[in-house]
């Protein structure tokens, strides 16, 4: 076998909790009397079924996440290795990099299959002309980055570096046909945090900010700070009220994760609002999280709520209701 090494971006996307999960260590009892068991569709072929609940979701889970890496990366131009609950995405076209991470977060956690990420540019080394039938493998300089910067923070978010950061503007997406639509989100999207165990400075991909960023850099002539910041509404209340994630609420890791992702996007809707009222602190998150109605229609009833009291001060007005309403839709909430 004859390798080529290449200069790509790669984004490492891993599932949360899954190791706990899979090894019992996540108590399920009673979490069937809160969503019912109906919920997770798997096909089992033969009589035997599942050794345990624990096996059931995590079948369930790494089906919606192979399904979504496959519907999302087909739409780019992008290689993809998963390694059961993870996988590397990378392109030499950085701008297809972007946008296929961007899409692929949305759509799992919109899915119930909490994720968080890693991006980098630099050395990729992979076998030429590989025609392996259980898929390709990776390796290099990048992709040993985009694993570390994973595990940088807590939540569903994408960390990364300063030098990534760097090449991601000069080839962001949209930077030809739509400069200052593109310089706007680049300036927004890309950010540093600091750390708050160590108070190290971590770069951030804050993806939840823009929702079809593909549609938003090749088309948009305007950003709609309103229909963006709803768009950011429908995930804080999927992370909320979800049945999906019902099972990630049920030990203390799984609780942290979901406070610190709900934390970071409600925080976040300020960049559209100019006021900070959507936002819900991870202490107050991590004291709900648990015993909160987890349902679709308690998603959809939250959204709604959520826009009138924090998005819109009260507002209410007919052009409000319509493009919650058209939110909704897109997200498929209604």
């Amino acid at each position: 076998m004859k390798f080529e090494t290449k200069q790509a971006a790669v984004f490492f996307v891993d599932i949360l909790g899954m190791s706990a999960l899979t090894e019992g260590v996540i108590n399920l009892e009673g979490l069937d009397e809160k969503i019912g068991d109906d919920i997770y569709d798997i096909e089992i072929n033969g009589a035997q079924g599942f050794s345990s609940p624990n096996q059931v979701i995590a079948a369930w889970t790494l089906k919606t996440f192979r399904e979504v890496l496959g519907t999302v990366c087909t739409k780019y131009n992008v290689n993809i290795s998963q390694l059961s609950d993870c996988a590397f995405v990378w392109s030499e076209d950085t701008s297809e990099l972007l946008l296929a991470s961007s899409e692929l977060m949305w759509e799992l956690t919109l899915s119930g299959v909490l994720c968080r990420g890693g991006l980098s540019y630099g050395e990729v080394i992979v076998p030429r002309n590989d025609k392996e039938s259980f898929g390709s493998f990776i390796l290099g300089d990048a992709v040993t980055k985009a694993a570390k910067h994973e595990g940088r923070g807590k939540g569903c978010r994408v960390f990364t570096d300063e030098h990534a950061a760097y090449k991601f503007n000069k080839h962001f997406p949209g930077k030809v046909n739509r400069p200052f639509i593109s310089t706007e989100i680049y300036n927004e999207i890309f950010g540093e945090i600091t750390n708050p165990l160590d108070y190290s400075i971590v770069d951030e991909f804050k993806w939840y900010l823009f929702y079809d960023l593909k549609g938003i850099t090749h088309e948009s002539l305007t950003l709609n700070r309103a229909e963006h910041a709803m768009y950011m509404a429908g995930l804080v209340s999927t992370l909320r009220h979800s049945p999906y994630f019902a099972w990630n609420a049920q030990n203390k890791h799984g609780l942290v994760q979901l406070a610190g992702s709900i934390e970071a996007i409600s925080s976040a809707i300020k960049t559209h609002t100019g006021h900070d009222q959507a936002k819900q602190p991870a202490e107050y998150a991590m004291q709900y999280l648990s015993k909160v109605t987890r349902s679709h229609e308690s998603v959809k009833l939250h959204f709604y709520q959520y826009n009138v009291d924090a998005l819109t001060k009260g507002a209410h007005d007919e052009m409000t209701e319509l493009v919650a309403s058209q939110v909704a839709e897109r997200l498929s909430l209604a």
